[in-house]
């Protein structure tokens, strides 16, 4: 059984891993990946769930290759399935004489197609024998490394680094569970090929989720407080945070509901502490509140936004990017927000960090908008140092200021009306920097008032502080000299890059990596040097091309291309409709 790839040129393989959720399919993933990504390989994982803990079909994806893999194939070469459910759902993805591995235990129901090999596996049996039924998944990985040619010295390190908690003698069950399956005679995987040599690389290599980046961006920008409700596919960001916090004099506290956590952000970031909340739908909802008296308090936060499917419950576990109206307009009222759009694990990084420094520098609240595939996904990507960041706490009350202010007996003037809209910060304990803070319209020391003259004021004062961000650059082009260019975020960036590789399409594609405030002037001159701007997103409406349409005045310039069944872009699709708005605009 003859697999493509290894003539000389670039070359991708793609495996889906399948079977009831809770019996260890995403730790097989990991594992796998693990140990490719030792080799050299780039691996990227997509996981597809349901919104139970334990029961129903999981399954996760994973294309492995020789250069820096940006989004799953569309087109799979192998299935490994541990229940039949994961063959008659996926079998239609497989190509041409591709191949299902199966426990010898199942008999599925659907007929499989002439052109699908398959080979009946004992990966049952192997756990049973060598270990326990646990550890299904283990004699799953053992199979799977021998097909693939690693070897089994490397699974052996990555199952030991998995299990490591669980100490030595359930390590010491799943090697031997994993070297049973490595070394039992299989004539028809031997039929297969490996994969072809990995590639020699000088730099090392990690493997990270968007959320697994965005906790230690945060850490690296001197976050040191976070309160947050669970929610997917924004928990692990809590759940990273809780293990990391102890050690760096942090304190992550799960909260009665997401009203509790922003507002616990608040007071964190009203006494000078970097402090962030992570959430997604339903529950950024809740906090929309808690942004507008943010914005009011002139108070920085960093709230993060795992997008995931909606309205209501809607699809938790499936991914979409349907929050972009919500939060460009959100709250009521106005108040000055910053909207930060990551597409990739580095972006999720480096992104988070500088979100620390705008909330400190505007003093306003700030969202990092992910969706569930990049907040989950994981995959390589050259290992970064972990810097902290060269951190940027805006305008504060000087030392001057302290001294001037503690002689008198007025309040410290937190909200003074200034020509950019900053006022000096003071946090609690400063001599002289004592001031009233409400969420009611104020004067300049705090103190209420609902007086016309000052409410035009502060108004104005707050909203101009952002100003200066709509002239600065927000979208990261590559270009190919085309005439029209396809903008988008998020994770269907990695799925637009493979989408017009090693193609003729002429047309140049973009990210834009902040949506609010717009950045307005790069966006015009865009405008200018392309006759179509195809705006690529994950919702029904198409709300960021809407938004570009309603803040640019340009109507027919700009257009849609959108998916909103909970499912990802897929390569084919979009180099598809590509392909047609290129001939339709020759």
């Amino acid at each position: 059984m003859k697999m493509e790839g290894g003539n000389g040129l670039s070359w991708r393989r793609t495996i889906l891993i399948g079977g009831v959720q809770g019996e260890g399919v995403a730790s097989t993933g990991i594992n796998l990946m693990r140990a490719l990504a030792g080799l050299g390989y780039h691996v990227y994982g997509e996981r597809k769930f349901s919104s139970r803990i334990k029961g129903g079909n999981t399954h996760m994806i994973i294309t492995i290759g020789d250069d820096h893999v940006t989004c799953v194939e569309s087109v799979i070469d192998i299935i490994l399935a541990f229940d039949e459910e994961s063959i008659s759902f996926n079998q239609i993805k497989l190509r041409d004489n591709g191949i299902i591995l199966m426990d010898e235990t199942l008999t599925p129901e659907a007929s499989l197609t002439q052109n699908i090999n398959t080979v009946a596996l004992p990966l049952t049996l192997m756990a049973k024998k060598h270990g326990s039924l646990l550890m299904k998944n283990t004699s799953a990985i053992g199979y799977l490394g021998k097909l693939l040619g690693i070897q089994r010295q490397v699974l052996e390190s990555s199952i030991a680094k998995t299990y490591l908690s669980k100490g030595d003698e359930v390590i010491q069950q799943n090697l031997q569970v994993l070297l049973a399956a490595y070394d039992d005679p299989c004539p028809e995987l031997e039929k297969i090929d490996p994969l072809p040599d990995a590639p020699h690389r000088q730099e090392s290599m990690m493997i990270l989720m968007g959320n697994d980046a965005i906790a230690l961006g945060a850490l690296m920008a001197g976050c040191r407080f976070m309160a947050a409700y669970p929610i997917t596919p924004a928990s692990d960001v809590m759940e990273t945070m809780s293990r990391v916090f102890p050690d760096e004099g942090g304190l992550m506290v799960q909260t009665e509901d997401e009203v509790a956590a922003i507002t616990m952000c608040i007071g964190a970031g009203y006494a000078g502490v970097r402090s962030m909340t992570a959430t997604s739908g339903p529950g950024l909802t809740l906090m929309m509140e808690g942004l507008g008296l943010a914005g009011m308090t002139e108070t920085p936060i960093v709230v993060v936004d795992a997008q995931r499917g909606g309205p209501s419950t809607g699809l938790p576990t499936r991914t979409e990017q349907s929050d972009f109206s919500a939060l460009y307009h959100a709250g009521h009222g106005e108040f000055p927000l910053i909207l930060l759009t990551p597409s990739t694990i580095e972006e999720c990084y480096e992104l988070t960090k500088e979100a620390f420094n705008l909330a400190d520098i505007f003093q306003c609240p700030v969202v990092v908008m992910t969706d569930l595939n990049l907040s989950l996904s994981p995959q390589t990507i050259p290992a970064f140092d972990y810097v902290p960041a060269a951190i940027n706490r805006g305008v504060l009350m000087s030392l001057e200021d302290e001294l001037s202010a503690a002689k008198i007996t007025e309040p410290f003037a937190r909200y003074a009306l200034t020509e950019n809209g900053l006022s000096p910060r003071s946090f609690p304990g400063m001599p002289g920097g004592i001031h009233q803070v409400t969420g009611l319209e104020h004067n300049k020391w705090g103190r209420p008032s609902d007086q016309p003259a000052n409410r035009q004021k502060m108004m104005d004062k707050r909203l101009r502080k952002l100003e200066p961000l709509k002239d600065q650059s927000a979208v990261h082009l590559e270009q190919r000299d085309g005439k029209m260019l396809c903008l988008t975020c998020g994770s269907s960036w990695g799925v637009l890059q493979q989408a017009v590789k090693d193609t003729y399409l002429s047309v140049d594609i973009g990210r834009i990596s902040r949506i609010r405030p717009l950045p307005k002037r790069q966006l015009q001159q865009l405008l200018a040097n392309y006759e179509k701007i195809i705006v690529m997103e994950q919702n029904q409406q198409g709300q960021l091309a809407l938004i570009l349409r309603q803040e640019l005045n340009h109507q027919n310039n700009i257009v849609s291309m959108t998916r909103y069944d909970g499912e990802s872009f897929q390569v084919q699709e979009v180099r598809h409709l590509l392909e047609g708005w290129c001939s339709e605009w020759k």
